[in-house]
Order: C-alpha cells, then sequence, then structure tokens
C-alpha cells in the first residue's frame, strides 16, 4: 500500500491505495490516544511507502516507524487543495457519496495521495474509480505483538503464510478473494 497521514493534535486521517487494483480508502480517528491508535492501523497496512507533509510537526514521532517515508508538499495536504484534487479526480460536486464529508483529516490524506499519483504515476490514476471510508472503531484492534504472536498471517519462525491462520484458511479460488480473506483476518469484528 501507499498510505497517506495527515493529522493535528487532536486527531489524524489515513488514507491508503493498492493502484495495482484500485483499492482506495480512508478513515478518520479520533481521540485521546491518538498516536497508538495510528501506530497500530499503520503496523496494519504495513505500507509499502508512508507519505507525509514535510512540516507536519505533529507526526515527529512517528518518524521512527520502520516504513519506507517520502515527504511531500505541505501544501498539497491543506484541506483545500486535498478536497479539490478528489473533487477534480472522481468528478463530482461533493464529497458525501464517498462518506468523508464529514472527516476532514481523511480528505487531506486522500487529496495528497491523489496530488502525488498525478506527480508521480499518472497512469495508476485510472485504476481509482471509488474512495471507500471505514472506521478503525468497527473493528477489533490488534497489535503488532498479538499478530505475530498469533500467527494471523505469517509464521513466527520463517515468516511464511503456510502454518499461519491464513494458509490454513485460504482455499480461495482467486486473487481478490485472497485480498479480501487476508482483510477479514486483520480486521476482525
Amino acid at each position: 500500500y501507499l498510505v497517506a497521514l495527515a493529522a493535528d493534535s487532536e486527531s489524524a486521517g489515513i488514507a491508503y491505495v493498492d493502484i495495482t487494483t484500485g483499492e482506495f480508502a480512508a478513515t478518520q480517528i479520533d481521540g485521546p490516544e491518538i498516536s497508538l491508535a495510528v501506530q497500530e492501523e499503520l503496523e496494519r497496512l504495513n505500507p509499502a511507502e508512508l507519505l507525509l507533509a514535510e512540516e507536519e510537526g505533529e507526526l515527529s514521532s512517528l518518524k521512527h516507524i520502520p516504513f519506507p517515508i517520502t515527504l511531500f508538499d505541505a501544501w498539497r495536504f491543506e484541506y483545500g487543495n486535498a478536497r479539490n484534487a478528489l473533487l477534480e479526480h472522481f468528478g463530482v460536486a461533493s464529497l458525501a457519496a464517498y462518506g468523508c464529508e464529514d472527516s476532514p483529516l481523511a480528505i487531506r490524506a486522500s487529496g495528497a495521495i491523489i496530488e502525488y499519483l498525478r506527480k508521480t504515476q499518472k497512469s495508476a490514476l485510472r485504476q481509482l474509480v471509488t474512495l471507500s471510508t471505514y472506521s478503525t472503531a468497527s473493528y477489533m484492534s490488534l497489535d503488532v505483538a498479538t499478530r505475530r504472536n498469533l500467527e494471523l498471517l505469517e509464521t513466527i519462525a520463517d515468516r511464511s503464510v503456510k502454518g499461519s491462520l491464513l494458509g490454513v484458511l485460504d482455499a480461495t479460488m482467486t486473487p481478490m478473494g485472497g485480498r479480501l480473506l487476508r482483510r477479514w483476518i486483520s480486521q476482525p469484528l
């Protein structure tokens, strides 16, 4: 995943995209322990690249995260620019149909991804036909140690899928089904 993160002192917006499948989703996380919730969500997504604003002071504590970080122009994370990028990309007048109209930080993160892809991989934008929103409160929160010890997606010994819960349950016939099963296991209700 390519993941973008926008935050202020009270909440954070996370958007992620898989340009090979066109999966594009965003969430806004609010609450008192925002940095812990953000870290858990980033560990669940396990991004190949994490997009941060160049001048994002609130996120300086997250720079130790072991994901490749790309710093992007801070103005592209601004609400107005990000919202306009999304409206233009989807050709709509409102983001209400995507469920993120009331989530300004999710809009900031999503718009930054659109701008980043527009700058670096224009052909990938054709794959992005919709934006889905989700809430991390709808799923059980599992930290990285719990995920590892339960061997949900890979084994502890050799980090292979064979022998993990995913390996035991995966009888899917298509890559799309395999991705859906992986998501269900990593985001239990």
